[in-house]
């Protein structure tokens, strides 16, 4: 049985493949480069930036770059959201979140995508910062997207900053 494990450990050293960091290697022949946009979510980052000159956008935002749980919660509540991410994060100028955005295409109206939504909508509420959802089939006005993601605290500001 020694010998059978002394065997396997020498041809898997052999074939290139260290027994204990597997995968710890970088093959530079399976990977390529790619624009972290799609042309669609390119076209409404351009439409999202010239309505908000001023602003900060973040685009395909982790939720766990802007969301925390309270200490008197348990980790698990981190995790149910962890995985998901938001299209396009507004910032002002400081970083502080003031409003996000998701795209919304045909493939969210199949039920698992629905499901990632709820989840999405939900802890957007929680946390207090607005979730605005564009139909990528009807792209809206500037003055629409302003509008939409700007509350009236933040409008009266972004006017008073346009004067």
């Amino acid at each position: 049985m020694l010998i059978l494990i002394v065997c396997a450990a020498v041809l898997s050293k052999r074939a290139g493949r260290n027994v204990r960091g597997a995968g710890s290697t970088i093959d530079s022949s399976a990977y390529y480069a790619a624009k972290p946009l799609t042309s669609t979510e390119q076209a409404f980052f351009r439409l999202i930036e010239s309505s908000l000159p001023g602003y900060v956008i973040l685009a395909q935002v982790d939720i766990k770059r802007i969301v925390r749980t309270k200490r008197s919660k348990s980790y698990q509540h981190f995790n149910r959201v962890a995985q998901l991410s938001l299209d396009y994060v507004i910032c002002r100028r400081d970083f502080s979140v003031i409003a996000a955005v998701e795209l919304d295409d045909p493939s969210h109206d199949r039920q698992r995508q629905k499901t990632r939504d709820e989840k999405k909508d939900a802890v957007m509420r929680a946390i207090g910062v607005r979730l605005v959802r564009f139909d990528v089939r009807r792209y809206p006005s500037e003055l629409e997207v302003r509008k939409q993601l700007l509350g009236e605290n933040e409008k009266e500001k972004y006017q008073s900053a346009a004067a």
